[in-house]
């Protein structure tokens, strides 16, 4: 199998293996509770937090959640909000931030969408047009989920900060994570969310950093776990993994970004010269996703058509595709001979030359043979 989803989800390494075992056997007592066992797993979690806020130049708080979509939510929702205020998002943002806002919108809410560029990155100079200062709330992916496309973060909360001084900027940096530097007070953010399963820990386990200065109200309530803004039992086992994944792989940061830099662009390289019908959506700066947009070819045919090779590709978010959702088709400005082609590649620091030939071979083959099929 050669597996090209790395943005869907990610196999599990050994370290968060280990650390599922210890934790969700061995040492699977409650943290809430008040004997000697607990107290431990206590520090642990505490622990875990205090190390992915170093790992990640924090200077506030870091909530744990079960998922990257409950941290965009928590963010979101749980800023104070006058009914007279501005939310911006961006229009390429992951549905978990689109959906909130699109009901907020619903609600009444002064709700705008920022345009993008055609590689799906936000286009700073519309954005600028839409800041005033009732600008309350604003979300703007860090790596674009579907193309790669790295937003400039830092300008674009120095833009936000310079009209509106006391607005709230998130980031949705689930894509960001282990692919970018992640330097959170460099950035300038107040909130940022990730998520563990998209850098090789488990599934169940995602955060919200929220800086110092910042309030927000919780979403769920219950017995006040995470400092009264999330309760619920916490996934220790998922957390520890999370924590240990992040160490380890923060330490080999530069030597995993050249291992994907040199499997896409060989990618980018021989899809430019052996099928240039093809259109490379991802800009160059995309840290590990290619997007294609297919000529005369649907990509969720490809899709099916190279699982039967053994090789495993997206058509866009894993989340929107069982939904025939691809909101490229429409912010993109494909004509109809390659807007229903997008497929998306996701590589990971293990995949090899050898496999992208594979793919490659195979992907020449399926083009010509679905497109020749299409013309009969």
């Amino acid at each position: 199998m050669i597996y090209f989803d790395n943005a869907a989800t990610t196999p599990l390494d050994e370290i968060a293996i280990d650390a599922l075992k210890e934790y969700g056997v061995e040492k699977f007592f409650n943290p809430s509770a008040l004997y000697r066992e607990a107290l431990e797993n206590t520090k642990t979690l505490n622990a875990a937090r205090e190390n992915i806020l170093k790992i990640m130049h924090g200077d506030g708080d870091f909530i744990f959640t079960a998922s990257g979509t409950e941290a965009d939510n928590m963010a979101i929702y749980g800023v104070k909000k006058p009914k007279n205020a501005r939310i911006i998002v961006s229009a390429s943002e992951h549905s978990a931030m689109l959906n909130p806002a699109t009901d907020l919108l619903n609600k009444g809410y002064d709700v705008v969408f920022a345009p993008l560029n055609p590689d799906g990155s936000v286009n700073i100079d519309e954005f600028k047009k839409l800041l005033n200062k009732d600008v309350c709330f604003v979300s703007i992916m860090h790596v674009n989920n579907e193309t790669g496309a790295v937003n400039d973060l830092q300008k674009i909360v120095k833009l936000t900060k310079s009209v509106a001084p006391k607005s709230i900027v998130h980031s949705d940096g689930v894509q960001a994570l282990m692919k970018v530097k992640v330097n959170l007070m460099n950035l300038g953010v107040d909130m940022y969310s990730v998520s563990a399963h998209k850098v090789h820990a488990p599934r169940g386990v995602g955060g919200l950093y929220i800086r110092k200065s910042v309030r927000i109200n919780p979403l769920i309530l219950g017995g006040g776990q995470e400092k009264g803004l999330r309760s619920a039992t916490e996934n220790l086992a998922g957390i520890v993994a999370f924590s240990k994944i992040l160490e380890k792989y923060d330490k080999m940061f530069n030597e995993n970004v050249e291992k994907r830099k040199v499997v896409l662009d060989y990618l980018r390289q021989k899809i430019s010269e052996t099928m240039p019908e093809h259109i490379i959506v991802s800009p160059e700066n995309s840290p590990h996703i290619l997007m294609l947009a297919l000529k005369g070819v649907r990509g969720e045919v490809m899709l099916h058509s190279l699982e039967d090779y053994g090789i495993l590709i997206g058509v866009g978010s894993a989340c929107s595709s069982k939904k025939g959702i691809n909101k490229f088709q429409s912010l993109l400005s494909l004509d109809d001979e390659h807007k229903e082609g997008i497929i998306r590649i996701s590589v990971s620091e293990t995949n090899t030359i050898e496999e992208c030939d594979f793919f490659l071979e195979k992907l020449k083959y399926l083009t010509d043979k679905l497109t020749d099929y299409k013309r009969i």
